[in-house]
């Protein structure tokens, strides 16, 4: 039973992973249409200060997780078995 588990983490974090990219690509998304719109640099100017900033804010984004750690709900009143059914 303990393997279903530990595959069920895995799962959970390759999509906490892939959840985390997608929001930080958005933002990237909103900054290129408008500098790319208004021409303000160079395309491949555009595009390595936004792969910088995706980069940077994927990396950086712990503070998004204090909410949900803190704020929403307390992890010490829930079992492993409560959380994975």
């Amino acid at each position: 039973m303990s393997e279903i588990y530990l595959v069920i983490v895995v799962f959970l974090f390759v999509l906490a992973v892939f959840d985390l990219m997608v929001g930080v690509s958005n933002d990237a998304v909103n900054f290129l249409n408008s500098a790319i719109g208004a021409k303000v640099a160079k395309f491949r100017t555009i595009i390595i200060v936004a792969a910088v900033g995706v980069f940077l804010g994927a990396t950086m984004s712990n503070g998004m997780m204090e909410v949900a750690r803190h704020g929403i709900f307390h992890p010490a009143m829930f079992s492993m078995k409560e959380l994975m059914f």
